[in-house]
């Protein structure tokens, strides 16, 4: 599901946590896990999924809405660079300082 950048900077939704994928090339996207929708992708006006270029520029928008839990997830093609069978991995899931605490 999606929900706009808009209606979460409203600061009514109740945000669990903040999800930023890292995919290659630094290429960020957003979603923010809900208590009662769950995990929801953040997208623009235009119903497309916002994209950054850097984890501090994706946690900018969400200053101030005092988020307590943010984690970066990235899945690592490694297994498939080095030629070892192709199987299903779960992403590394690292915490990372929360929008709140950036020194931005």
């Amino acid at each position: 599901m999606k929900v706009s950048l808009h209606e979460v900077q409203k600061g009514q939704l109740a945000i669990e946590r903040l999800i930023l994928r890292s995919f290659e090339c630094e290429i960020y996207l957003v979603s923010i896990e809900e208590k009662t929708r769950g995990e929801l992708i953040v997208c623009d006006p235009q119903g497309s999924p916002l994209s950054f270029r850097s984890q501090l520029d994706a946690k900018k928008p969400f200053k101030g809405l005092g988020i307590t839990r943010t984690e970066l997830h990235h899945q690592s093609p490694y297994n498939e660079m080095i030629g070892i069978a192709v199987n299903p991995v779960e992403p590394m899931q690292v915490k990372i300082a929360n929008p709140d605490q950036d020194y931005s």
